[in-house]
């Protein structure tokens, strides 16, 4: 039996449960609530000490990066194939999933962070912060966590985040104008890697993603957000996440085919 330690079907954590739901395969889900850091609490530190989410465990093994982990799934179990045979198509669905991890997700994490989470450490003792921050394992999420809490992003460091945000946008438009899913004729880990992070675009970026600007990515969002699977993913939700979600599907005129 598979094991899942995620917090909400968003980024990082929605992609192996939007991969297994796609699977078809059973697993435990173990909710790990970001907002009240238990991604720190030492329980979770015993599976992961890193202290990052999602955690995957399979037996023995325990995989803390989301992307191996879905090839990982796709190749351990059985039921539709997420990746595509042809050589060239492999390459690109691992383009579009280097492309997401390495330059887009970190881009987005840094506006949404600074938007959402930087206003909740304003007036709050500074040495109560610092408590907190010597909890996070990792130096560079120590370092990124402190920028936040103290509210020192420097204003350069958003206006490229949201640069590449609007690239990344242009960059899948004309991907999506060339094969109907991200990485060929089929559906496959691109597109979940993609979705997971993107399935709210409508809504975060109303003037950028719309039927006559990026009339692909729409019908993509479109054919995504209709699939049983992700939808069932969405369901885990115990937070906005799941609201969100519904709010696109009613966006695009999708029904309801798995209840949240």
């Amino acid at each position: 039996m598979v094991e899942v330690y995620t917090w909400e079907p968003n980024a990082n954590s929605g992609k192996p449960l939007f991969c297994l739901k796609e699977k078809q395969v059973p697993f435990t889900h173990h909710y790990v609530d970001m907002g009240s850091y238990e991604q720190f609490s030492p329980e979770f530190l015993d599976i992961n000490p890193d202290g990052t989410i999602p955690a995957v465990v399979h037996g023995r093994l325990v995989m803390t990066e989301s992307t191996p982990a879905m090839e990982y799934i796709d190749d351990a179990y059985g039921g539709p194939p997420l990746r595509p045979a042809d050589p060239y198509l492999r390459w690109r669905m691992r383009q579009v999933m280097r492309y997401m991890d390495n330059v887009v997700a970190p881009s987005l994490a840094m506006i949404a962070s600074n938007r959402l989470a930087a206003p909740r450490f304003i007036g709050r003792d500074p040495e109560e912060l610092k408590r907190e921050l010597n909890k996070i394992p990792l130096p560079e999420r120590r370092a990124s966590w402190e920028k936040l809490m103290f509210n020192t992003t420097p204003p350069a460091e958003l206006e490229e985040s949201a640069r590449r945000v609007s690239q990344a946008i242009a960059h899948f438009e004309a991907l999506l104008a060339e094969l109907p899913w991200l990485a060929g004729e089929r559906f496959s880990l691109a597109d979940i890697a993609v979705f997971a992070t993107f399935y709210g675009l409508p809504i975060s970026y109303p003037r950028e993603v719309h039927e006559a600007r990026t009339p692909h990515l729409i019908d993509w969002l479109r054919r995504c957000h209709s699939r049983p699977a992700l939808q069932e993913a969405f369901a885990l939700s115990r937070g906005f996440i799941s609201q969100r979600a519904a709010e696109v599907r009613g966006m695009l005129g999708i029904a309801e085919s798995v209840a949240a």
